[in-house]
């Protein structure tokens, strides 16, 4: 499992993923209208969270789908994918309150502030539509699998930041893995 030892900016985005390729409503047909609901998805709303975790020094980006944004898997995360000790940086989601053996700095987005000094996850911003970029040839995708889309997405972006030389021997590397040698 990847884990960084360096400041990190957290934040989640939330998925469309239902049961495709499954009949959901037991032969009734098709319902119209009124599919979205209020508040945060869920797992069991067909919305789960993606959480984006983006390295402030290396640009590392890692997306983990969880079955909701409560402050347990909030916790999960950030304690998988980050070192003790390292300062976290996340938006005003109160569920990222409490983290315990990190430091803490949030933006008040709910108040219009994007920015405050060091303290902003513009990062993360914009690694959230990367992964919205890498889902989108895909139509909809089943829930069951969002967690290998998820990584295979951290994938996706770790080589598309790099330049053709380099994102070449990554491939290499993660297939055969070896370094090429340097002619």
């Amino acid at each position: 499992m990847l884990r960084l030892d360096e400041d990190c900016e957290v934040d989640e985005t939330y998925v469309n993923a239902g049961l495709k390729g499954r009949n959901r409503r037991n032969g009734k047909g098709r319902k119209r209208g009124g599919t979205r609901r209020r508040g945060r998805g869920t797992y069991r709303t067909d919305r789960p969270p993606i959480f984006t975790v983006v390295g402030r020094k290396t640009r590392t980006t890692i997306y983990r789908m969880e079955k909701r944004a409560d402050a347990r898997s909030v916790r999960r995360v950030i304690r998988s994918h980050v070192a003790k000790g390292n300062t976290i940086y996340t938006d005003d989601y109160r569920s990222y309150r409490g983290l315990y053996g990190y430091g803490h700095r949030s933006v008040a987005h709910s108040e219009g502030v994007y920015a405050c000094g060091d303290a902003h996850i513009n990062g993360c911003e914009s690694r959230n539509l990367c992964f919205d970029i890498f889902m989108l040839p895909r139509r909809g995708v089943a829930k069951d699998h969002l967690d290998l889309y998820a990584a295979s997405a951290t994938v996706w972006v770790s080589l598309y930041v790099l330049e053709p030389c380099e994102a070449l021997e990554s491939i290499e590397f993660i297939l055969f893995g070896y370094q090429p040698r340097k002619l």
